[in-house]
């Protein structure tokens, strides 16, 4: 419409401007007549003849003045053609400035529609989310008002836990009592039956008996267990082998001449008794743990037997009542090693590559050391200084610690990752395996080398392989990856013997008997073999 209307205008101004050209040039066109006519009548003067000179100056005169006034209206004309050309081309510039504002005019027209779209749907946009803001709203007052009652029953709950806490807190103490109370009716036992053992010996020694006195007197009493010492003897055959686990055995303990521990892959501690004729039964399972078992040790003065657990666990049990008294939690990966420490802790390494000591009377973890590599084993009860333990390691590095600092006083580089620990009776000397196939006894007083050991068939079995020293510390014995255990002279690191098993499976673990008299080992495939 607006179109419409701007080209009418332009019309009108068109028709305006041609009507003005035409009055001023409509006295030009009289002149012109009356040119022609004065023409014409010279013309046929002349043609006839005329006897009125004077009359003839005359008209020429005013045929000159005729002749410029029309000399001056032609250039008044092409003035005027000129203004007219101009004003065509006016036209015709404003006419493409109108076609170009009326291009401009109609994609604006379409821009604005979209914007008019676009704010529509903005609207109804923002009208959903008005909508879904008041309901946020009220959901956010709602959940406001859940947190404040939670966090009322929080702070009720955390009441109840540190009055809890605080109960727990007075039955343990209470239990510690007892415990102590225990142990001390446990060590009068055990002394009442000492000096019952020393009456009935004592009373049965007639002077035929003068000669194994003599014996006697010239050994060591008893070994660092209590047990009665006769001296190592080299086993040469197997008194009996059987399956006792429902898979792999990760270690065999013995708990004194009589009885042993087994423990592996199917989470339980089995105890066994010896009948003394080639033969065991078993007289109890200790259940409890979540995953295999790799490490046990033993306190014969508490009856407290100790386990290490895939499941990143260490448990102890009471032998007397085959209880579990606790679960020690705290590693974050599953643990190798366990051993009893001084007098009422312990020690554990776990592939977490942190080391633990726990406090046994509280059951909690006392001090954490980070030595930085997985701890394969460690070893404990050194003579030189009782809280000196040592630990070994996958990065080659056999490490001792003092309990009570969280470095490492010294540290020794192995030949191969250390697989096993074991401390001699009089706790200067410190047996080390290797994963280089070789077996290694380091002085603790001045951490230098002074025996090695090793055979040509010789294959440390795994990471975990346990090596150990007869009761005596005469021999050395350490089971291969191909079912043979070999036995060394401490002294003297000659071979001694080998044992060879009728399979061909890795052995994992050695006890020697506290006796020395008779040798535990146990295999990869469930099987227990005694050798005497």
């Amino acid at each position: 419409m607006w179109y419409d209307l701007m080209a009418e205008s332009y019309k009108k101004l068109i028709v305006q401007r041609l009507e003005e050209v035409k009055q001023k040039n409509k006295h030009i066109a009289a002149i012109y007549n009356n040119y022609s006519k004065l023409g014409e009548a010279l013309e046929r003067k002349h043609k006839y003849g005329t006897t009125h000179t004077g009359g003839y100056s005359k008209e020429n005169e005013e045929l000159q003045r005729v002749k410029d006034e029309m000399a001056e209206l032609y250039r008044s004309k092409c003035q005027n053609d000129q203004r007219l050309i101009n004003a065509n081309h006016a036209i015709t510039e404003y006419e493409r400035k109108t076609s170009e504002l009326m291009a401009e005019k109609i994609k604006l027209e379409a821009t604005s529609s979209q914007l008019s779209g676009r704010y529509a749907r903005i609207e109804v946009e923002l009208h959903k989310i008005r909508i879904d803001n008041e309901q946020l709203n009220d959901e956010r007052i709602a959940t406001n008002t859940t947190v404040t009652m939670l966090t009322k029953q929080i702070q009720e709950m955390e009441n109840d836990r540190i009055h809890f806490l605080n109960k727990i807190r007075e039955l343990n103490e209470t239990r510690i009592d007892l415990l102590n109370a225990e142990v001390a009716q446990e060590e009068q036992r055990r002394h009442s039956r000492v000096q019952e053992m020393i009456t009935n010996v004592v009373q049965d020694v007639t002077e035929k008996d003068f000669k194994l006195e003599a014996m006697l007197k010239r050994m060591p009493e008893t070994n660092a267990s209590g047990d009665l010492l006769l001296g190592d003897s080299l086993p040469s055959r197997a008194e009996f082998n059987f399956e006792c686990d429902e898979g792999e055995v990760n270690d065999v303990h013995w708990l004194d001449g009589e009885t042993f521990a087994t423990g592996g892959s199917d989470r339980k501690i089995k105890i066994w008794k010896t009948d003394g004729h080639g033969g065991q039964t078993r007289i109890d399972s200790l259940a409890g743990s979540n995953a295999a078992l790799t490490r046990i040790d033993y306190d014969r003065d508490r009856k407290f037997l100790i386990a290490s657990s895939n499941d990143k666990n260490v448990r102890i049990w009471n032998l007397d009542t085959s209880r579990l008294m606790s679960t020690l939690s705290g590693h974050a990966d599953q643990v190798t090693c366990i051993k009893f420490y001084q007098s009422h802790s312990a020690v554990s390494g776990s592939a977490d590559r942190v080391i633990k000591i726990w406090d046994l009377q509280n059951q909690r973890c006392s001090r954490s050391l980070f030595p930085a590599s997985k701890i394969l084993d460690v070893a404990t009860n050194m003579g030189g200084s009782p809280s000196l333990f040592a630990s070994g390691h996958f990065d080659k590095k056999l490490r001792f610690y003092d309990g009570r600092s969280t470095d490492p006083v010294k540290t020794v580089e192995m030949g191969g990752r250390i697989t096993s620990l074991d401390v001699t009776m009089s706790g200067c000397e410190l047996l080390i395996s290797t994963r280089d196939d070789t077996i290694t006894m380091i002085d603790l007083r001045t951490f230098q080398t002074v025996h090695c050991y090793s055979a040509e068939n010789y294959r440390t079995s795994s990471d975990l392989s346990r090596v150990v020293l007869s009761s005596g510390n005469e021999y050395v014995a350490a089971g291969s990856s191909n079912g043979s255990i070999f036995i060394w002279n401490k002294e003297s690191t000659k071979l001694e013997k080998r044992l060879s098993s009728s399979s061909d499976n890795a052995i994992f673990s050695l006890s020697w008997n506290p006796t020395g008299y008779g040798l535990l080992s146990s295999s990869k495939q469930k099987v227990v073999t005694l050798w005497k």
